[in-house]
């Protein structure tokens, strides 16, 4: 729909801009250039997706929806205007874009606000869960927090053993999908494989959270549920992982050229305000647990962590003036660009750890060691969908989506969280 209403929109501004007589010529002209066409739906969707509009649940009130639409318009006709300039015979009359995303970002806008009047949703799929846990009260607690659930639990089943009366017929092949908490009862296995081939989803507990969630609940799974998922086995070798390296290549060079001259700007600044070092340096771990130097723009006094490790906190009293500028949008971050170029982190992943405290949190998080098996990351799965970390409670929630994403590790998750984190950068501020 939003690509219908893009082009939509193009086709009446070419008519209000140019009149009847001359929208035929101008039609025939963007005729010639379809990589325009396809660039102008292509941003829409990335645009869209970046500030969450195709996530309802991230606008479920009209202030929340006006925030991202607004957001919207202005990125929209920037997004055009860098299309045009950098390939030249894309470059059409400006008032014929302004005119197209005038009327291309209410009309998105108002479709969604529609949808949260009368969109009834899909039917939510009835599932049945046999076995009990604290996995299974999470699951619940979580589809209670959901207006529009993909799934209602309609009956909790006992884990059958050998002296139990067999699970009702009825309640299994009715259900949409079978969640598994509990289960080693062996005629009760075959009888949910056999009903798998026939369509039926079943699948295990943890893994109906996840992807309810997109973490992994660590506290409810063993070694061996890794294990049995397949999806692990070929991480640290998988192909993608030169992919990767090479699209880290490129876009952290690109980056620095653009980014150089707020680094050159904000270095001078610190420069002035506070003296040298203008870079931050600290040990932090990388891939296989390999240490290395991560660098930042110094936003915090000199020996400011002089009683050891400590972690930001919401209007932390270290910062100054300056810092506070720079970790609100992130620019203390740039620098590591050159660790990326380096080849000691990546543009997504797990953030790298301190070793001080990292020998702490595998001490109290279980797998924790696990998310060492890729590169680390400026931003991650776990950033664009978690809050800054302080507490262990924090940390082992921010595993949980580090997790996730091992396990769909892949350009797909790759450009996504990349995606979002420009959505995140200015929703939600740095500390």
């Amino acid at each position: 729909m939003d690509a219908l209403v893009l082009l939509a929109s193009g086709l009446a501004a070419a008519r209000i801009r140019f009149g009847a007589e001359f929208i035929l010529p101008q039609l025939a002209n963007l005729a010639q250039h379809p990589g325009f066409i396809l660039y102008a739906v292509l941003v829409n969707w990335a645009l869209a997706g970046t500030f969450d509009l195709y996530r309802p649940e991230n606008w479920s009130t009209r202030d929340q929806l006006v925030a991202r639409v607004a957001l919207m318009a202005l990125a929209l006709p920037a997004a055009f205007a860098l299309g045009t300039y950098v390939v030249p015979p894309w470059r059409f009359g400006r008032g014929l874009m302004a005119l197209t995303v005038l009327m291309t970002v209410p009309v998105q806008g108002m479709l969604r606000g529609l949808y949260l009047v009368v969109a009834p949703g899909p039917r939510a799929r009835r599932a049945v869960v046999i076995g009990d846990g604290p996995i299974v009260g999470a699951l619940k607690e979580e589809l209670g927090r959901r207006p529009k659930p993909p799934f209602e639990i309609s009956a909790y089943l006992p884990a059958p053993t050998e002296t139990s009366p067999p699970l009702p017929t009825d309640a299994l092949v009715d259900a949409d999908l079978i969640i598994v908490a509990q289960l080693t009862h062996e005629q009760t296995v075959d009888r949910l494989a056999a009903l798998n081939f026939r369509g039926t989803t079943v699948i295990d507990a943890a893994g109906a959270y996840a992807t309810l969630t997109g973490r992994i609940p660590v506290l409810q799974v063993d070694s061996r549920w890794f294990i049995a998922t397949g999806d692990f086995s070929s991480l640290a070798a998988s192909p993608f992982h030169r992919l990767q390296r090479l699209l880290d290549v490129i876009a952290a060079s690109t980056l620095l050229v653009l980014s150089a001259p707020i680094l050159l700007l904000a270095s001078l600044a610190i420069l002035v305000t506070s003296g040298p070092p203008i870079l931050f340096r600290q040990t932090r771990l990388g891939r296989f647990r390999k240490p290395f130097t991560l660098f930042k723009l110094r936003t915090m006094p000199r020996g400011s962590e002089a009683n050891g490790p400590t972690f930001a906190e919401p209007d932390d009293s270290r910062l100054n003036a300056l810092g506070r500028v720079l970790r609100r949008w992130r620019m203390d971050e740039l620098p590591q660009l050159v660790n990326v170029l380096r080849g000691e982190m990546s543009l997504v992943g797990p953030r790298p750890e301190r070793p001080e405290v990292t020998d702490e949190l595998e001490r109290a998080i279980p797998f924790f060691a696990f998310r060492y098996s890729v590169r680390p990351g400026i931003t991650g799965w776990a950033q664009v969908n978690h809050t800054y970390c302080s507490e262990t409670e924090d940390h082992l929630v921010k595993l949980e989506y580090d997790l996730f994403s091992l396990r769909h590790h892949g350009p797909l998750m790759y450009l996504q969280v990349l995606l979002r984190t420009l959505g995140a950068l200015v929703l939600r501020p740095g500390r």
